[in-house]
């Protein structure tokens, strides 16, 4: 098991088992001379990973003599929403967690959000730990300060900071993900491939040490993040409005945020991003809808939250770099709507 050591807040973990050796450990040295069987352990996990996985999880904290308790939540940003989060809340009143104990989100991006939301409107000061199972949830969801959750058909509307304890990255999880949810999990690194380590995505699917890459990862993520936190949201109004077009259904978080990137980036990249998506199996083109269609909902999107300005991420003149641009909101729309004509037809 090791450390990887990058700019955050919450310590990271990478290694072949930790999610079934070293979680209930760590929650053991961390409570000092407190019997572990006095404290209180949640673990959120959503139906196919708690079904397959949780046994083998929550034999770790047996042998400690500690049974957690288990809520279930559906998975898929569909089920994102307020009503998941009050599920984990009843939880926590129903079992009589206060501050101090122990809370374990075990899933992927939706499942990690969802917990976190509930743990940072919760009355009580929550221990969270993190245990991601797809490479979304290791290199976004595991990261963000924020958790963000739906409402209706409009993504990521609700949003609350979090504090995260520990992470534990496992590549077990990430060999026994269908190839689509793997696939969907790369967009993000694309992303930051795309903005600040071009070399990322030519490692992407090559037989390298999950922890190395991980690293890599995160570091570019920092970086980006350390010029302008505005920079990572590069296509979110596209990604938005696609997903809440279709209700979350058609196209995945990850399907939708490969078009907005292969939209928003120069035609020379483009080419090279062909080869990539054809590997991963990521679509740049949009269909069953128009242009128009998604170009009304990113409006409508846009509209509600800004009323004059918005800053969106552009390339400099030049196509060298990527900065923020401060616009009007007519402006923003011009660009967007000229970067929806890539992927999709009128």
């Amino acid at each position: 098991m090791d450390r990887l050591s990058f700019n955050s807040n919450s310590e990271f973990y990478c290694g072949l088992d930790i999610a079934y050796e070293f979680v209930g450990t760590y929650i053991k040295e961390r409570i000092g001379d407190a019997d572990i069987k006095g404290v209180r352990i949640l673990v959120v996990s959503d139906r196919n990973v708690g079904g397959y996985f949780y046994s083998g999880f929550e034999k770790q904290f047996l042998d400690l003599g500690v049974r957690p308790e288990l809520t279930i939540v559906d998975s898929g940003n569909m089920y994102k929403n307020l009503d998941a989060v009050g599920e984990v809340v009843r939880s926590f009143v129903d079992f009589g967690f206060a501050s101090g104990d122990w809370v374990i989100a075990f899933g992927g991006g939706g499942v990690l959000d969802i917990t976190g939301f509930a743990c940072s409107v919760y009355n009580s000061d929550l221990n969270l730990i993190c245990v991601p199972t797809t490479m979304n949830a290791m290199v976004e969801g595991s990261v963000n300060e924020s958790c963000l959750v739906n409402a209706g058909s409009h993504k990521n509307v609700l949003s609350s900071p979090v504090s995260i304890k520990a992470v534990f990255a496992d590549p077990f999880f990430l060999r026994t993900v269908p190839d689509k949810v793997r696939s969907n999990g790369y967009a993000a690194v694309i992303r930051y491939s795309v903005l600040a380590d071009p070399g990322l995505m030519l490692r992407i699917n090559e037989e390298e040490e999950l922890r190395i890459f991980l690293e890599d990862v995160y570091k570019a993520r920092d970086k980006v993040e350390k010029l302008n936190p505005v920079l990572l949201t590069l296509g979110n109004e596209i990604a938005d409005a696609i997903e809440g077009y279709f209700r979350f259904m058609n196209y995945s978080e990850g399907e939708a945020l490969a078009l907005s990137i292969y939209a928003a980036v120069p035609r020379s990249m483009r080419e090279k991003l062909n080869e990539i998506y054809e590997k991963l199996g990521l679509p740049y083109s949009l269909t069953g809808v128009s242009g128009k269609m998604i170009m009304k909902n990113l409006s409508e999107n846009l509209k509600r939250i800004h009323k004059d300005d918005i800053s969106i991420v552009d390339l400099e003149t030049g196509g060298k770099s990527w900065i923020v641009r401060h616009v009007p909101l007519s402006e923003a729309l011009d660009i967007l709507e000229k970067r929806i004509g890539v992927i999709c037809a009128d």
